[in-house]
């Protein structure tokens, strides 16, 4: 039997949350630095209103008015909506959305020529054209004249928004399309749904809270994670309380050639982590870390021997071989997915083009019917290459784009739903892989670097990609057997809101702050901005020559994850393909230590107590998780009353 879900006041507390989490998310996380509250497909924010709802409120509600308890369909209604919307302000979206309109124009001088080199050629309506209101966004007006130039930005955000409207129902068209084949066919795993699943749990007769919240191991957990962060907390403020290091800098120890090559090499706890890779299959959770310490074996042997071992060329961390590597490997994977989903699209394509078998496919259940997903997905990818044409883009880098979108896709969606990635980020864009094999100078530098900045905003930096989201949602309303057309339309007013209020947001923090440069995060308004400037810049004047050598680690990739895929599913065994995509990304230099812990303390719990001491260990691990983002958001209000962040997430 449904419950209520979809209810005018789950919808309204949901909306209200999203306007909440939008305008404050960008102080929080530029201006104060703290805890980000977003910054990854599990967000603290969520699942910390989902604990009160589930908590405190629910049951105080259950004690005086039984009959206005939310019931579960409506907490995760409210949790789903503030999940989908919660990246829209920071890296799902603004983060790089907006400071990449201003910096070209703000950057660009007579020294560096990057205008004539790089984006002079760029069509007329993708540009800024109130310099000052461009400068102002990053050194702001002079005090007493602060204000946001609204007239300025009207033309370029409808211009670029119109490419995000595209990228965004796309989105919308493939969770469609996928949800039957992932949630019910081939069953993910779904880890980052587990702990709302649990927190809304009905509590039984006599009850007000979940069995989760009654377990003594569940409070243990929660009591020690915040003894923890709160003598952490306490040091940053007063110095002369000793700290709690949980974080160890590795790279030290390696100070003489060939080690002194190794790059970042961090081992760093956050419980949040080792809560959630508790979640995880054995195989998962060892592929993860033993990857990443094979990768940076990769680079110790290069060293070794001299090899020629160059960076991206995005500006990230990571190896340009492993670019490539994963690039292949996620041409492997998406072909291996379309294989393993090929009766259900059939079934999507019957359905859509009403062929014989139609009468036979339910589609009345999803999200969205399959005709209108196909037609939609159709108009939304002809809508980005359209966008593009009328940008400059040439036709075969159209292709490539379109091709990076659809592996973002599948890769994102794939390693967060079915291996639980708490953020994972695609280690390739089209200029790490066009430059290294063909080279930049078959290409004009502006259709590049136009490429650059659509791909950075949306399909990059994927650590709060909105289709992991939405599938994570939509499992949820499974578990709470919510229909999915009224959800979809609550996760389309949370997303027009968050859009709205965190474009207000993205521009008064700066505007109204003394600039971009004022602010405590480098990267968003200083670093990131220039770097495809920079290289662009340098390709002008000297092109970056291709080696077509380099299509053997493309080819690399492309063989061993489509040979662990298939020792997998067909012999039952191997690796996960999963590690080997993720080896380098900035999310493995973050939690690689914490998964290795998470994976030591399962492996140790079913090998001496069984499925038996799994399930009893459980709680005081689900604790790890909901004492991490509670203590996370606390934390988060006092930097806001002190100034002074204390950061407790991965970041």
């Amino acid at each position: 039997m449904r419950q209520r879900a979809i209810t005018v006041r789950a919808v309204l507390i949901g909306l209200a949350a999203v306007g909440l989490l939008c305008a404050f998310t960008p102080y929080n996380n530029y201006k104060v630095s703290a805890t980000n509250v977003g910054g990854n497909q599990f967000p603290i924010a969520s699942l910390f209103l989902l604990f009160l709802l589930a908590g405190p409120v629910n049951a105080l509600l259950r004690r005086v008015a039984p009959a206005r308890a939310f019931t579960r369909g409506e907490m995760l209604t409210v949790w789903t909506l503030t999940l989908v919307a919660s990246g829209i302000p920071s890296s799902g979206m603004m983060r790089t959305f907006v400071p990449n309109i201003a910096a070209p124009h703000y950057f660009s001088d007579e020294r560096n020529e990057w205008e004539r080199k790089v984006w002079g050629a760029t069509p007329e309506w993708l540009k800024m054209h109130d310099a000052d209101a461009a400068r102002a966004f990053f050194v702001g007006y002079p005090r007493g004249q602060e204000h946001v130039p609204w007239g300025a930005w009207i033309g370029p955000l409808a211009a670029w928004g119109l490419f995000a409207l595209f990228f965004l129902g796309a989105t919308f068209c493939v969770a469609s399309i996928l949800r039957r084949q992932w949630v019910e066919n081939e069953r993910f795993a779904f880890p980052l749904v587990a702990v709302p699943a649990l927190l809304t749990e009905e509590p039984g007769a006599g009850r007000t809270v979940a069995p989760l919240l009654r377990s003594p191991l569940f409070w243990v957990a929660f009591g020690a994670v915040t003894a923890v962060h709160s003598l952490r907390g306490l040091h940053l403020l007063y110095p002369s309380i000793p700290d709690l290091p949980l974080q160890w800098n590795l790279e030290a120890m390696f100070t003489s050639p060939p080690g002194s090559q190794i790059g970042r090499f961090e081992a760093a706890v956050f419980f949040l982590v080792v809560g959630l890779s508790f979640l995880l299959s054995a195989e998962v959770c060892f592929s993860l870390w033993f990857f990443f310490l094979i990768y940076k074996g990769e680079i110790l042997l290069c060293a070794l021997y001299n090899w020629d071992m160059p960076g991206s060329l995005s500006g990230y961390s990571w190896k340009m071989f492993h670019s490539l590597q994963a690039f292949g490997g996620a041409v492997a994977l998406v072909l291996w997915t379309l294989w393993a989903a090929r009766n259900h699209l059939r079934d999507v394509w019957e359905k859509a083009t009403g062929g014989p078998r139609a009468g036979q496919v339910d589609d009345s259940q999803e999200m969205l019917g399959y005709r209108a997903a196909l037609l939609g997905l159709a108009l939304c990818y002809a809508g980005m290459a359209a966008w593009e044409w009328a940008a400059g883009v040439p036709v075969p880098l159209i292709a490539l784009s379109l091709l990076m979108v659809t592996l973002a896709f599948v890769v994102i969606g794939w390693a967060v739903c079915q291996a639980g990635m708490l953020f994972m980020a695609m280690p390739f864009a089209t200029i790490d892989v066009l430059a290294p094999t063909l080279g930049t100078g078959p290409f004009p530098l502006s259709s590049l670097y136009t490429l650059y900045r659509a791909e950075g905003s949306f399909i990059y930096n994927t650590r709060e990609m909105l289709l992991p989201s939405v599938l994570n949602g939509l499992k949820g309303a499974e578990v709470s057997r919510t229909p999915l057309r009224p959800l979809l339309g609550a996760m389309a007013a949370a997303l027009v809101v968050g859009v709205a209020v965190s474009v207000w947001a993205s521009l008064s923090l700066p505007y109204l702050n003394g600039g971009g440069n004022a602010m405590t995060n480098a990267w968003t308004y200083r670093d990131g901005p220039q770097i495809p400037l920079r290289f662009f810049g340098n390709a002008a004047s000297v092109p970056y020559p291709g080696a077509p050598s380099n299509l053997l680690h493309v080819a690399g990739g492309f063989v061993g994850v489509l040979g662990l895929l298939v020792a997998r599913g067909l012999l039952g065994t191997g690796l996960h393909p999963i590690g080997f995509l993720a080896a380098s990304v900035h999310s493995m230099h973050t939690m690689w230590f914490s998964l290795f812990i998470g994976w030591v303390a399962k492996s140790v719990l079913l090998r001496y107590g069984g499925m038996r001491g799994y399930a009893n260990a459980l709680p005081f691990f689900l604790g790890l998780i909901v004492g991490d983002s509670v203590n996370a958001v606390l934390w988060m209000a006092l930097g806001y009353l002190t100034g002074t962040g204390y950061n407790i997430m991965p970041t």
